[in-house]
C-alpha cells in the first residue's frame, strides 16, 4: 500500500473501498489525498451527481473522480495544474484510460500571489456551475505557501451551483486553518473539519434539497 505509515485504520478501510476505482499502478507520495477523503469526496459525486466538477491540484484523485464519472455516465471534471510537466502526465493518463470524455486537465502557471492564471480558469469552465469544488492546490507547505489557497474560494464562489459542496485538504495544517478561518469570517459559508475522513474540510452552499452525510 503506499505512504501506508502515513494512514490511520480509516484510509486502511478506504483503501478497500476505492479497489473497485484503482485500475492502474497510480504514483501516490505524500502531496496525495490520504484514502478517506478520497473517498468522502467520491461519496459526494455519487450521492449529488454534480455536473461539474473541479479540482484544484491534479494527481491521484483525477482518475479516481474521472473513473467515477465514467461509470456513473454523467458529469464532467476540470482538473486545474500548475505543473506542465505533471500536468502532462496526468493528461496522457487519463488519454490511456479513455477518460477524455470526462476529464480537462487544465495547466494554470501560477502568478505572483500564488494562484493560478484566472484567465484559464475562466475559459475552462466558461458559463457552466460547478457542483463540487475540491480545493488541494496549489502547493501550499513551503515557506511562504501557508495561504495559497486562500483564493479558491472568493474567485470560485460566484461560480457554484446551489447546494454545492468545496472541499478542503489538509485542513488540518496551519496554513489551511487559517484559510477556513479567513473564509468563514467573510460570511460566505461555515465548514466542517473531518479529522476521520482524511482530515479534509467541507462547506456548502446552502439549498433547500436535503444534505447526505460524506
Amino acid at each position: 500500500m503506499p505512504d501506508s505509515e502515513a494512514w490511520d485504520e480509516q484510509d486502511v478501510h478506504a483503501w478497500a473501498v476505492l479497489a473497485p476505482l484503482r485500475g492502474a499502478y497510480l504514483p501516490w507520495s505524500s502531496a496525495s489525498m490520504r484514502p478517506s477523503g478520497l473517498v468522502a469526496v467520491l461519496n459526494e459525486v455519487a450521492l449529488r451527481e454534480p455536473a461539474l466538477v473541479v479540482e484544484c491540484g491534479s494527481g491521484v484523485s483525477t482518475l479516481f473522480l474521472a473513473r467515477l464519472l465514467r461509470e456513473r455516465g454523467t458529469g464532467r471534471l476540470v482538473s486545474v495544474e500548475h505543473d506542465p510537466g505533471w500536468a502532462d502526465w496526468v493528461r496522457r493518463t487519463v488519454a490511456a484510460e479513455g477518460l477524455e470524455g470526462q476529464t480537462t486537465v487544465l495547466h494554470a502557471a501560477l502568478g505572483a500571489d500564488g494562484w493560478y492564471a484566472t484567465e484559464a480558469l475562466a475559459t475552462a469552465l466558461g458559463d457552466e456551475e460547478v457542483g463540487l469544488l475540491l480545493v488541494d492546490g496549489p502547493p501550499a507547505c513551503g515557506t511562504g505557501q501557508g495561504l495559497a489557497r486562500e483564493p479558491a474560494l472568493p474567485w470560485f464562489l460566484p461560480r457554484l451551483a446551489a447546494g454545492a459542496a468545496v472541499v478542503l485538504d489538509d485542513a488540518g495544517r496551519p496554513g489551511e486553518r487559517e484559510v477556513l478561518a479567513r473564509w468563514e469570517a467573510a460570511g460566505t459559508l461555515r465548514f466542517e473539519v473531518l479529522p476521520r475522513r482524511g482530515g479534509i474540510a467541507i462547506g456548502r452552499v446552502p439549498t433547500d434539497a436535503p444534505a447526505f452525510s460524506i
